[in-house]
């Protein structure tokens, strides 16, 4: 009796060995977001942080599905801050390209605006005809000047809020050549000490102390930020930003701003990512 319920233990502790780790690696193999931001939040190095941000949305990029890519989308110039690349930025803009082909309303607000076609209507009617006159009709008058019975073209136009309603502009963002002003601009301006103040040194770069952001991309700036001006140096290098868009700063941010609701299409983080101030190293007298 003993014996036979040893065997009875032994065959169910080999049943679960084998069944546990097949459901470890299967976890493994997926698509958690928790995953990426960790992996980003952890790799100080920049370009270490790159490669491996790279190497992970190749790898389980399509397993993931919709909402989260979305929820990648939406945090990861917060997560992954100088690392956000265009060809990061690429990589994930086609993950959820692929998950909503099929879809082209999904596909033109991703890409495109839709705009509404003002159209203008023309209606030809006929008047009631004429009641009879009193007096004779003149001769030699056609007949149909006798009675009045003529055809007048009515034009009903379009309301006007239908006719003056524009296509939304498409987003904007900022050019290579913007982006090398920017980071020009406030390393000529940057102070002393080795990061401008109020950033701190983390490796070679110059980082805020504090890395969470309250902006996120493709959505509108919280009414609890307070953008500021750029100095009109650095606007007259970057030239006047597209229509229905403007360049602010918040925080260490450079961000360009769309519409009345000021929704952050493109940012440029940490002043373009500013470098530590190397020292000067004098050069002995020459004899």
């Amino acid at each position: 009796m003993k014996n036979w319920r040893l065997s009875l233990l032994g065959l169910v502790m080999t049943m679960l060995a084998l069944h546990f780790p097949a459901q470890a690696q299967s976890r493994a193999g997926g698509c958690l977001v928790a995953e990426f931001r960790s992996l980003a939040l952890l790799t100080h190095d920049v370009g270490e942080r790159i490669a491996k941000v790279n190497a992970w949305l190749k790898q389980k990029g399509p397993r993931c599905t919709q909402a989260q890519l979305a929820a990648i989308a939406s945090n990861r110039a917060t997560w992954l801050g100088t690392a956000d690349t265009i060809e990061v930025a690429g990589q994930v803009d086609g993950l959820i390209e692929a998950k909503i082909a099929n879809d082209p309303d999904m596909m033109a607000a991703m890409y495109t605006s839709k705009g509404k076609e003002a159209r203008a209507s023309v209606e030809v009617t006929q008047p009631p005809p004429a009641p009879a006159p009193v007096v004779p009709a003149a001769a030699g008058l056609p007949a149909s000047a006798a009675t009045g019975n003529t055809v007048q073209p009515v034009i009903v136009q379009a309301p006007m809020a239908a006719l003056t309603d524009k296509p939304e502009p498409p987003d904007a963002f900022f050019g290579r050549r913007q982006k090398a002003q920017i980071l020009e601009y406030y390393e000529e301006n940057r102070g002393p000490g080795e990061c401008p103040r109020g950033m701190v040194k983390r490796g070679d770069k110059c980082e805020p102390r504090i890395k969470e952001r309250d902006w996120k991309l493709r959505q509108p700036l919280a009414s609890s930020e307070k953008p500021e001006d750029l100095p009109t140096p650095l606007l007259l290098k970057l030239g006047p930003p597209a229509p229905d868009h403007q360049f602010k700063r918040v925080g260490f941010d450079i961000l360009m701003l769309k519409g009345p609701q000021n929704i952050v299409t493109d940012a440029v983080l940490d002043l373009g990512g500013i470098q530590v101030k190397a020292d000067k190293k004098e050069e002995p007298p020459k004899s």
